[in-house]
């Protein structure tokens, strides 16, 4: 059987990774995490020559393994700094190391049954860091993981291949590459469709089988919550990405529904949380039903900027809710406690981290110069497009998205009341200094402006009209930089000050 050469390619280049990774992690040391990252690094590199050239990876696949690559960087950093705070004795690295290559190779994976293993591989890597901490609430949360997440994930997965067996036989169909997957499968009918896309929806939390993430994300390590939600998630975004071709337009609306009602449910659910990291669970479950929805609609009117907004909300959630997950395990580690209403002085303590959630939660809410701004941009662009088209179907869908935004900026307004709400009662807590914590998360969260700026580029290079657009992002730019430097400083000298917000002296 003849292997194509982008098989080759990547094949060794997970290889050199996996190897070069695993063998740092049974070392300590500075040494080990430049590997690690050079590991990364590597994985990083073919995503971006794959999304440049389409070689070794076509584009879908060079998106998605890039962002898994770029978060994976941020968390195997995080989490030696949080091994060593809260699980010291305990190789909680070298399983979150796991996890996260499993998750970059479904991505990655240049045929079906690569595809298919290795997303087994990942929901079994995903279901030992639900459960690290051997208790009884973490063993309920990942047997409900596998009975509501895995097991109707490789039930479409087995379809899939089902499908595509009868169409080429069995052994041509395992050796299937990702790409002509749709043109394989063919127009699927009406149950067959919606049977695998359910399989798909429960990966990305989606009504009606959206209910194992908030106690799994919320339960888990936080670097691997950071994974959950940042990357693993997108794994069911990525087969939908793929299956949504093959969709007729009864499926594809009937998942629209549904995403339509998870997005108001997450929203709702996430306002009314007093844990932090429950709050970002169910925040996960409302944005992944808004990418769901912007793939259907793309999909269902042929509307172009509906598939760009459901790529930049992918590339936008995977960055600001990855550094919100990272960001309460350092809350964690401070205060000893994610009750938000026990909290609200800690930018006393926490400068830097309290600068990475602001970013973050301003993509979150689509502020500009973010990429979250982008999204949303595109977003509302793809729905007026969708009301000139079909406005029994458009007008509902902007009702539903402008509920999700509102919904968004309340719940964010409540994350970071953390940092500078006021007491309701008096905690200890104590400054953060490892800065493989404190700089891990930072890091992430600026990607969140510095990946926004090259799209504003490529505008000038099409067209000197472009500038039009280009000049105010420049003056949002510099204003939105001369306002973090003022918070930021603010902060500092709020820090030596004994009272706070509100009276409450911490």
């Amino acid at each position: 059987m003849y292997v194509q050469p982008s098989e080759v390619m990547v094949y060794s280049c997970l290889g050199v990774a996996f190897a070069t990774i695993l063998a740092a992690d049974s070392r300590r040391g500075s040494g080990s995490l430049l590997a690690k990252l050079l590991g990364y690094g590597l994985l990083m590199a073919i995503s971006v020559e794959s999304m440049a050239t389409g070689f070794p990876m076509d584009w879908l696949s060079g998106f998605f393994a890039f962002l898994a690559s770029l978060v994976s960087m941020a968390v195997t950093s995080y989490v030696m700094g949080y091994e060593e705070s809260k699980f010291r004795g305990r190789n909680l690295r070298s399983l979150i190391d796991l996890f996260a290559l499993s998750i970059y190779a479904v991505f990655a994976s240049p045929n079906l049954i690569t595809f298919i293993m290795f997303w087994i591989l990942a929901e079994i890597a995903g279901f030992f860091a639900i459960v690290f901490e051997i208790e009884r609430r973490t063993l309920i949360a990942g047997l409900r993981y596998l009975v509501v997440s895995m097991i109707p994930a490789d039930i479409a997965l087995i379809a899939l291949l089902a499908v595509a067996s009868m169409r080429l036989g069995f052994a041509k169909a395992m050796t299937l590459p990702m790409h002509s997957l749709p043109h394989v499968l063919g127009p699927l009918s009406t149950a067959l469709g919606l049977m695998i896309a359910l399989g798909f929806m429960a990966k990305a939390a989606v009504a009606p089988l959206h209910f194992w993430l908030p106690d799994a994300h919320a339960l888990a390590p936080a670097p691997a919550s950071a994974l959950l939600s940042g990357v693993m998630v997108k794994m069911g975004i990525y087969g939908l990405a793929r299956l949504a071709p093959c969709l007729n337009a009864v499926t594809l609306l009937t998942v629209m529904g549904l995403s339509c009602i998870t997005i108001v449910y997450g929203g709702l659910q996430a306002l009314v949380q007093g844990d932090a990291k429950r709050l970002l669970a169910y925040s996960t479950i409302e944005n992944t039903s808004l990418m769901v929805m912007c793939l259907c609609l793309g999909q269902v009117l042929g509307i172009s900027t509906a598939f760009t907004a459901a790529y930049l909300l992918v590339a936008s959630h995977a960055l600001f809710k990855a550094s919100l997950f990272m960001d309460s395990g350092i809350i964690e580690i401070s205060a000893h406690t994610r009750e938000i209403y026990r909290l609200g002085y800690l930018s006393r303590y926490l400068p830097a981290p309290s600068l990475s959630s602001l970013i973050s939660v301003l993509s979150l809410m689509g502020i500009p110069p973010t990429i979250g701004f982008l999204a949303k941009l595109y977003l509302f662009m793809g729905l007026v497009d969708a009301i000139y088209r079909a406005p029994s179907i458009g007008i509902p869908l902007v009702i539903v998205s402008a509920i999700g935004v509102a919904l968004a900026i309340a719940y964010g307004l409540k994350y970071l009341n953390i940092y500078w709400g006021a007491l309701e009662r008096e905690e200890t807590a104590e400054r953060v200094e490892d800065g493989r914590l404190v700089y891990s998360e930072l890091s992430l969260s600026l990607t969140n402006i510095g990946l926004a700026l090259p799209m504003y580029v490529t505008l000038v290079g099409i067209t000197m009209a472009a500038l039009v657009y280009v000049v105010p992002f420049a003056f949002v730019q510099v204003f939105f930089a001369a306002l973090l430097y003022f918070v930021y400083t603010h902060i500092r000298t709020i820090a030596r000050e004994r009272r706070w917000m509100g009276g409450a002296i911490p």
